[in-house]
């Protein structure tokens, strides 16, 4: 992945949320963190940085690539390099990394404005052959992750941020229902029918989202979110 050195506005007005943070990306993407770091250490991963040098984003596509390379062990530091070039190929051009890199992320912001969904970004799902016997079924990734990565690109729509209300917690829209609180119940095993009575303006999908968005963005340890990286969400890397 090439390097992206860039100043993020904190949102886009319409359309999906530009980046997302590493917890965000491994989660959606269900592998463990320590193995993206240990190649974002050797620079074999350059995430995207803005203004903090601490705070590493991805684009919404490389949580497919997190599962190609991450979900296994047989891939060799060699192997997970030809597979990111490989797939990177794959991108429809306007969500490369080469295109905002080069022209600015404004451009990348203007396409995802018309973007429906983020498992959209690829342009074919070939199978990639790696060497005589490894071989990535990217077809099946996208099939297994799509419904999860597009749940969570909608639910981050359909919540906000706001001054005044309880700290400036995540919410849903304009309710004063926190998301992280809704996540928790149902990740404690609370039932979406038991939720649902008693907050009757939510949806299944808000309630399932929640409980991505509670994981994502634990209650212990969250730096407190300042400045253009507003997000809905935890800037830690």
């Amino acid at each position: 992945m090439a390097s992206a050195d860039v100043r993020l506005p904190s949102r886009s007005s319409e359309g999906v949320r530009p980046v997302l943070s590493l917890r965000e990306a491994t989660l959606l993407a269900d592998v463990p963190e320590t193995k993206v770091r240990k190649d974002i250490e050797t620079r074999l991963l350059l995430p995207i940085r803005a203004g903090d040098p601490d705070r590493l984003f991805f684009r919404w596509v490389d949580v497919f690539f997190f599962a190609a390379l991450y979900k296994n062990n047989l891939l060799s530091s060699t192997l997970r390099k030809k597979a990111l070039d490989r797939l990177e190929a794959m991108v429809e051009p306007a969500y490369r990394r080469e295109f905002y890199r080069l022209r600015g992320l404004d451009n990348l912001l203007e396409a995802q404005r018309t973007l429906a969904r983020p498992s959209r970004m690829l342009m074919n799902c070939d199978r990639v052959k790696l060497d005589e016997h490894i071989f990535i079924d990217v077809r099946s990734l996208v099939d297994e992750l799509a419904p999860r990565v597009d749940l969570y690109a909608d639910g981050l729509s359909r919540i906000e941020e706001r001054k005044g209300i309880l700290g400036g917690e995540a919410v849903f829209r304009g309710t004063r229902l926190s998301v992280r609180h809704v996540g928790k119940m149902y990740d404690s095993g609370e039932s979406l029918s038991n939720i649902i009575e008693d907050y009757p303006y939510l949806r299944d999908n808000d309630i399932k989202f929640a409980q991505l968005f509670h994981k994502a963005h634990p209650t212990m340890g969250r730096p407190t979110v300042k400045g253009e990286l507003d997000y809905a969400g935890d800037t830690s890397p």
